[in-house]
């Protein structure tokens, strides 16, 4: 009974710093079994699949050029004398333009951490990118598969069209 008297005698600023003060830690539970214990771990889930911003269907693009997004990707036409090319710089400087505009930021980041001259630098642009095409990583699990698609032109083929087609490695884990 002494004690109880003891607390109603206490101060009321130290009942206050006893209701404020936070309470003792626990010491950690150590046991013989806790060695063998093995908790799971799950693996982290591959990243959602960057899909295009356009609309699916026609969207007009600055200087002449379309894009049609279907379910399976996008074809970006650009057969005018500004745009259509045989240059591989030149198409590398088009794909740069174009991709952000119709993948939106994730792709514009993906190009930003491929050095100038990268994305072309990966094959001849009128024989052996059109079946093999430009892959640009985009996020974990993700690619981006530029497809160029030529036609004859006066001097040998122009690249006129590109596909682009997001390619998981997802599936394979």
């Amino acid at each position: 009974m002494q004690s109880v008297a003891a607390n109603d005698s206490a101060s009321p600023a130290a009942s206050r710093d006893q209701q404020l003060a936070p309470p003792p830690a626990a010491a950690p539970v150590k046991s013989a079994d806790t060695a063998a214990v093995k908790v799971p771990v799950k693996a982290p889930a591959p990243s959602a699949m960057p899909a295009p911003t356009i609309a699916i269907g026609e969207s007009p693009l600055a200087g002449g050029i379309l894009a049609t997004r279907t379910e399976s990707g996008v074809t970006l036409a650009f057969d005018t004398p500004m745009a259509r090319t045989r240059i591989p710089e030149k198409f590398e400087q088009l794909v740069r333009a174009t991709l952000p505009q119709i993948y939106g930021h994730a792709l514009d980041s993906a190009l930003a951490k491929i050095p100038k001259g990268g994305l072309v630098r990966q094959g001849n642009l009128v024989s052996e990118l059109p079946t093999r095409g430009i892959h640009v990583p985009v996020t974990e699990g993700w690619t981006l598969a530029v497809y160029p698609e030529t036609r004859p032109g006066q001097d040998g083929p122009l690249v006129v069209r590109y596909r682009a087609v997001m390619e998981g490695k997802a599936a394979a884990r």
